[in-house]
């Protein structure tokens, strides 16, 4: 099969990538899987095949000096190390993510298509994340409001989030 995007080479990269239920795939050469940023996932040894998200996370942290910053970083709950991370592709506790932010998220993006959760609600919970959620949005339309000098507006939404979040709504 030829490459997707120059029609020239032999394609020997497939990248499949699901967002919101959208699915995109293509097959790329290695030259165009690089120049649109899909290199660093294709970069592995034949000998570590075991294409986890261990083994890419440890790859992709590896690489660059321009991280070496963030290398000297420790957590302080678990004591990880950047280092750590990038050998093991796995972080220590919770708290790294917030110690890792600038390293991790990017990548979680890129492997995600997102950092936050827009997945299933857990059985039971539902209702709690759903007024959480909507007060969210709530807030979000109220500063809106006020940014676009709509003050009447903004009032009405202030009184839904406080009658939300005494539980009246």
């Amino acid at each position: 099969m030829l490459c997707q995007n120059c029609n020239k080479a032999q394609a020997t990269c497939h990248y499949k990538q699901t967002i919101n239920g959208e699915t995109h795939e293509a097959h790329l050469c290695a030259e165009c899987a690089e120049k649109l940023g899909y290199g660093s996932m294709f970069n592995f040894n034949i000998g570590e095949l075991g294409f986890g998200l261990d083994s890419m996370l440890s790859h992709m942290f590896g690489q660059g000096k321009k991280q070496s910053a963030l290398h000297e970083l420790k957590c302080p709950l678990c004591g990880a190390t950047a280092e750590d991370i990038s050998r093991t592709g796995r972080v220590g506790c919770a708290e790294c993510y917030d110690v890792f932010s600038d390293m991790l998220t990017p990548y979680i993006r890129r492997i995600h298509g997102n950092t936050a959760h827009v997945g299933r609600i857990p059985v039971g919970a539902d209702e709690q994340i759903g007024k959480n959620r909507k007060i969210e949005q709530l807030k979000a339309d109220m500063q809106k409001a006020i940014e676009a000098q709509e003050f009447e507006r903004a009032a009405e939404l202030r009184d839904e989030i406080k009658g939300l979040e005494n539980n009246e709504g």
